[in-house]
């Protein structure tokens, strides 16, 4: 009979979970915004992987520092069999859609290993709905295999079994690959074996044979990088950015460090928002009073887990993406917060559904907050493929300069693209207050302006949006307005002779 309720709860939890699980891959398939090249990052990864595929082995002229989830891609690539470029872009953002779904699995088994099953739901729920995770994972970057390596290595580790420890040193060395901050996961793994294993035999039958393999995996990759790009962005990464701060004893330098505190409190902060606000913060309290050998063992990987984060802020990087790989164990800490709830709370059946459906309630209404309007990048995707065929230099904008680069890309697959063929030049404006200036330091490659309402423009190039004639130096060649879009662009050609008459004797 207890075999038989036992079984009953195990069917119902699997359901549950399969039904978490699909609805956060719908969700990540309903905003997939398949009509759009991939950008910055992402398209650096698919030219990477293009040009494996192209040449049939890793290209030697060039390398991102991280090329493990371009790798990943080109033997998926080398698959399947479609039509054009656009077509492969969907096919990398559909992989790194289904991995984000995937990582549901291994933190289901971690959650397991501290709670029963209905609670484990409630730390996937906070995962596979999570907004920044969802938009992460349409992007094409590679975070999605990264989380995925780092957290099966923890729950494979967690077993406590020789294999899976060897296993998970293997995956350790995978992630490492993927994004150079995985070496943090070694060290913290490492840590953790002598925690628990001390000096004994387990070192000679288990650690020496993980790191062996873990060091032979990355050996060939660590080679070809020294190679094309010089370091080999592993060790020698880590070796420069702790002598960086070690060294950064100067007022100024110092004020960096505290900078980089204050950004990695306050996106740490803002990361809670939406769901984890509710259950973090007092899930961390709850789990730091309960101390166990496994509690133990996640603070650890925590601390090292959390020391690139926090340099990565000190160089003043400010991006929420560099948390993501924690977000398995804030789902972990959060379910402190959610047992004790449930424990001042009657009808538990009731209260748990009701929970995960608001989570996913109060995520999808965040996104839809959040998001970008989808109709508008469409139209700055057709406007960057019009610019792209008459202009050669124009000033940076934060979101039509990077559909430029990527209509730039050829339609025909595969394809050799270096980041030095781009022909287009964008000229950076942060050091400008005027437009004149901008321009009499700029002509050597400045062409053309692009111009909109976009708040994040310079005040100069608002100015030149909202009071076109003013400028008579300026000839406008193109007006979105003008072809029926709801979005409105504008783009001038620059008549130098104008310029140089108006704003004599500034000249180049």
């Amino acid at each position: 009979m207890k075999v038989s309720i036992f079984a009953t709860r195990q069917k119902k939890s699997v359901l549950a979970f399969l039904l978490i699980f699909f609805i956060g891959l719908g969700i990540r398939l309903y905003y997939f915004p398949s009509a759009l090249p991939l950008v910055i990052d992402g398209m650096d990864n698919f030219t990477y992987a293009t040009a494996i595929n192209y040449y049939g082995h890793l290209p030697m002229e060039w390398s991102p520092p991280n090329n493990g989830w371009p790798m990943f891609l080109s033997f998926w690539f080398s698959l399947v069999h479609l039509d054009n470029t656009l077509q492969y872009m969907q096919l990398q953002t559909t992989i790194s859609i289904i991995l984000s779904s995937l990582t549901s699995i291994p933190i289901y088994f971690l959650c397991k290993k501290f709670f029963d099953a209905k609670i484990a739901l409630v730390g996937v729920a906070l995962f596979a709905f999570d907004p920044r995770i969802i938009l992460n994972s349409v992007l094409g970057l590679t975070e999605p295999l990264f989380i995925l390596l780092g957290i099966s290595s923890i729950v494979l580790f967690l077993k406590y079994g020789r294999r899976e420890t060897i296993l998970s040193f293997v995956l350790a060395s995978f992630c490492t690959i993927v994004r150079s901050e995985g070496i943090f996961l070694f060290f913290g793994l490492t840590v953790i074996f002598f925690m628990k294993y001390r000096l004994s035999k387990e070192i000679l039958k288990t650690y020496v044979p993980s790191i062996v393999i873990f060091l032979l995996i990355l050996s060939p990759i660590m080679y070809y990088r020294v190679e094309v790009i010089g370091y080999d962005g592993i060790f020698q990464r880590v070796v420069i950015g702790t002598s960086q701060v070690l060294s950064d004893s100067t007022p100024d330098e110092s004020n960096k460090i505290i900078s980089g505190l204050e950004l990695f409190i306050k996106y740490l902060g803002w990361i809670m928002i939406p769901s984890f606000l509710i259950f973090l913060p007092f899930g961390a309290v709850r789990f730091i009073k309960t101390v166990t050998k496994e509690t133990n063992f996640i603070i650890i990987f925590l601390v090292f887990n959390s020391l690139p984060i926090l340099y990565a802020y000190i160089r003043q990087a400010e991006d929420t993406r560099y948390f993501y790989f924690l977000y398995p164990v804030f789902c972990l800490i959060s379910l402190f917060a959610v047992q004790s709830y449930l424990s001042k709370l009657p009808r538990k059946n009731l209260i748990l559904p009701l929970m995960i459906t608001g989570i996913l309630i109060i995520s999808v209404v965040f996104y839809e907050y959040q998001k970008s309007d989808y109709e508008k990048e469409k139209e700055l995707n057709k406007i960057a493929k019009i610019a792209a065929k008459f202009v050669s230099g124009l000033n940076f904008h934060p979101s039509e300069t990077r559909y430029i680069r990527a209509a730039e890309l050829p339609t025909e697959w595969p394809f050799l693209f270096f980041e030095e063929m781009h022909k287009i030049k964008s000229i950076p404006t942060s050091n400008h207050d005027e437009l004149e200036s901008f321009i009499a330091d700029s002509r050597n490659d400045l062409t053309h302006l692009i111009v909109d309402d976009d708040p994040k423009l310079p005040e100069f190039l608002q100015k030149v949006y909202y009071d076109e004639k003013k400028y008579e130096y300026l000839n406008k060649v193109f007006d979105s307005s003008e072809i029926g879009f709801k979005h409105n662009v504008k783009i001038f050609s620059i008549d130098f002779q104008k310029f140089d008459a108006a704003n004599n004797p500034i000249q180049k």
